[in-house]
């Protein structure tokens, strides 16, 4: 080890699958930077990077959250951290190992700053204090479906709802729509897309804004929402009401469990079911307006 070489704290926690985006939320917010997330028998296996002068303060949070999230019968009982310690060349090798760049056509390709360049079309997006950047299982099964459902005639219009690092806007705007409206209700959020929308050239195709479905502007060609279950069934009137005839939904977000009560809802509303995907315990599904008289 190099003299003086700062020491980076690597804290680890174990959950279940469908407890993964609570905890993985809380440390990217508490650190500021992404989390590495891994599949370990059965279980999600999420890492989080403390810097040195941050890690007692930051360590008393994440026992009292894990705690909170235990009383509330949301994680199982002894749900507890591990600590190892990573000098900081070690740090930023583990951790830039496990943000990689992935593949979702040869149209799209998802790539941190520290990835070589492909040569294909590319979002260059690092893991950071927004949610998505194409490793989680949700935001990847909606790429491949937007990536899938844009051909050659792109809709002129998209709206993503909960947008996060701004990922999905930006990637539909390089397969071709040419107006879209990333919003989100959070602030940071909303922040860190902007910057990557100006960071990938898109901002002539793509608008950021804070809020919600209530943003939305008339009809749109394709919607994508990568939202919680529980909200994408309280908002599958509204969503559905801004979709044009013909128009394309994708959503995810849901577990496996949950995704029959959400399609439900949708197809109440007069949307049609017109593919589904499943990844680890995630569902994403493409669902379609109907035309006229359909």
């Amino acid at each position: 080890m190099k003299m003086n070489q700062r020491i980076w704290k690597q804290v680890t926690v174990r959950v279940p699958p469908e407890r993964e985006d609570p905890v993985s939320d809380f440390l990217t917010t508490l650190t500021g930077r992404g989390v590495c997330i891994r599949a370990e028998s059965g279980l999600s296996v999420i890492d989080a990077f403390l810097e040195p002068d941050e890690s007692e303060d930051h360590l008393l949070r994440i026992e009292k959250q894990l705690s909170n999230l235990v009383q509330m019968k949301l994680l199982p009982e002894g749900s507890r951290y591990e600590i190892e310690e990573l000098p900081e060349e070690d740090w930023m090798a583990v951790f830039r190992s496990q943000h990689t760049t992935v593949h979702i056509s040869d149209r799209l390709v998802i790539r941190p700053t520290w990835c070589t360049p492909t040569g294909d079309q590319e979002i260059v997006l690092d893991p950071g204090l927004a949610f998505g950047t194409g490793s989680h299982a949700t935001t990847r099964m909606c790429l491949v479906l937007l990536n899938d459902c844009i051909g050659d005639q792109a809709p002129e219009r998209m709206f993503d709802l909960g947008t996060g690092s701004g990922i999905l806007a930006i990637a539909g705007a390089i397969l071709g729509v040419g107006d879209v409206l990333a919003v989100d209700i959070d602030s940071m959020a909303t922040a860190v897309a902007y910057d990557n929308v100006q960071n990938n050239n898109a901002d002539d195709r793509v608008r950021v804004a804070e809020g919600g479905i209530e943003t939305a502007e008339g009809l749109y060609g394709i919607i994508t929402a990568n939202l919680s279950a529980s909200l994408l069934k309280r908002l599958a009137s509204n969503i559905a009401e801004h979709l044009k005839p013909g128009g394309l939904l994708i959503i995810s977000g849901l577990l496996e469990d949950e995704s029959e009560e959400v399609m439900e809802a949708y197809t109440r509303c007069g949307l049609r079911v017109e593919r589904i995907m499943n990844e680890k315990v995630w569902v994403a599904a493409l669902l379609v307006s109907p035309i006229g008289n359909e």
